[in-house]
């Protein structure tokens, strides 16, 4: 199979497929106007449920869980890491095994989904804790994430946890050292505290900017020491809601494009109508403007972000090219991760997790997406290439 498009480095190429990777890149020579763009698949390493799914839920079953894949494959998702949230051990055990067993009912599922990602319950009950359930918050415990691990089949690639909790330095050590990356956020500790959580092997500041108090010290915060430690990349969340223009623009800055990641953070809600939800047993609201917020205060919870929007209000935001807003839900995320079925670029040999679009005011208009060289969304005017 071939796939013929424009890339946003202004060349126009074909892709040849075989056995579901990419065998082959052929410039054609300059871009062609009436030509798509080309790219690979988006990469959301921070997805707690989409389209009525909610993954932490005690109703999820592995049909569900499954059944978010079209609405993802819709916005330009081909590889996503299920994200579970702040819960009781017994709960984070049984959703870790339903989602194995979506794994076993769904090849495609498997290939989607490289790892699982879990924020909390390693967070801070102070000020910070957002949307996440302070009462059901406790230090590491690398006893209770081994057996997290098994359930989940060792696939827990990214834990996110608050670094000043007692622990948190060893479990950190012991966690970067069995091949887990370790994120930081919902954190209430000092700037050194940051900074011996990177000595010890964190890499990721979660949706920096976020999980923190709303007012915070000028000078002694500890979202100054993820922006300045060159350590850690920083995920952020492009919806309009969570950040303003100005602090993105310092995150990239501070980052620099290759270390700046788009997340969605979604939750269940994203894709739904306005409302009442609850999210773990937490009320929140998904407002018409698309905001979602904790009941009775002005605490985010999550969002009903889609990535092929994040990307355009990234770009808008940051004042990047769109080649930066793509490699921040792409090549940047691919690195992190380093797993084989994850596709890091247009080049021979990555998995063919592809995307045909063009690209539109509010967001990206998705016209096709491929998932290990499968066709798994073709829109009502896509055309045959």
């Amino acid at each position: 199979m071939r796939i013929k498009g424009n890339t946003c480095g202004g060349d126009l190429v074909e892709i040849e497929i075989h056995n579901q990777r990419i065998s082959s890149v052929q410039t054609l020579g300059d871009a062609d106007p009436a030509e798509l763009f080309l790219s690979q698949g988006f990469i959301d390493i921070q997805i707690n449920g989409f389209a009525g799914v909610d993954f932490s839920s005690p109703d999820l079953t592995p049909e569900a869980a499954i059944s978010v894949l079209p609405s993802l494959w819709r916005t330009g998702v081909t590889t996503f890491c299920p994200t579970l949230i702040t819960n009781t051990l017994q709960q984070l055990l049984a959703n870790f095994r339903i989602l194995e067993q979506a794994r076993q009912l769904d090849v495609r599922f498997a290939r989607a989904v490289p790892c699982y990602h879990l924020e909390g319950p390693y967070l801070s009950p102070g000020s910070s804790h957002g949307a996440h359930d302070p009462a059901l918050m406790r230090a590491p415990d690398w006893d209770e994430f081994t057996a997290l691990q098994a359930a989940a089949g060792g696939r827990i690639g990214i834990v996110t946890l608050a670094p000043e909790l007692p622990g948190a330095l060893n479990f950190i050590h012991r966690a970067r050292a069995s091949g887990t990356i370790v994120a930081i956020s919902h954190t209430d500790g000092s700037l050194d505290d940051v900074h011996r959580a990177a000595e010890a092997g964190a890499s990721l500041a979660t949706h920096l900017g976020n999980g923190c108090p709303i007012f915070i010290d000028r000078h002694r915060a500890p979202f100054w020491a993820q922006l300045s430690d060159d350590r850690f990349a920083a995920s952020i969340i492009c919806d309009g809601f969570h950040l303003p223009p100005e602090v993105v623009q310092i995150i990239v800055r501070a980052k620099g494009i290759g270390r700046t990641i788009l997340v969605t953070d979604a939750v269940h809600v994203a894709g739904l109508p306005p409302g009442p939800y609850s999210l773990v047993g937490v009320p929140i609201a998904l407002e018409p403007s698309g905001r979602v917020i904790r009941v009775g205060s002005d605490s985010m919870a999550g969002s009903s972000l889609s990535m092929n929007r994040a990307v355009v209000v990234f770009q808008d935001f940051a004042g990047v090219s769109l080649a930066n807003a793509l490699s921040a839900a792409t090549i940047n995320p691919a690195k992190l991760l380093k797993h084989p079925d994850v596709c890091s670029g247009l080049l021979a040999g990555q998995p063919a997790n592809l995307l045909l679009f063009r690209p539109g005011p509010l967001s990206m208009d998705i016209k096709s997406a491929w998932l290990h060289g499968q066709s798994v969304f073709r829109g009502s005017d896509a055309v045959d290439r």
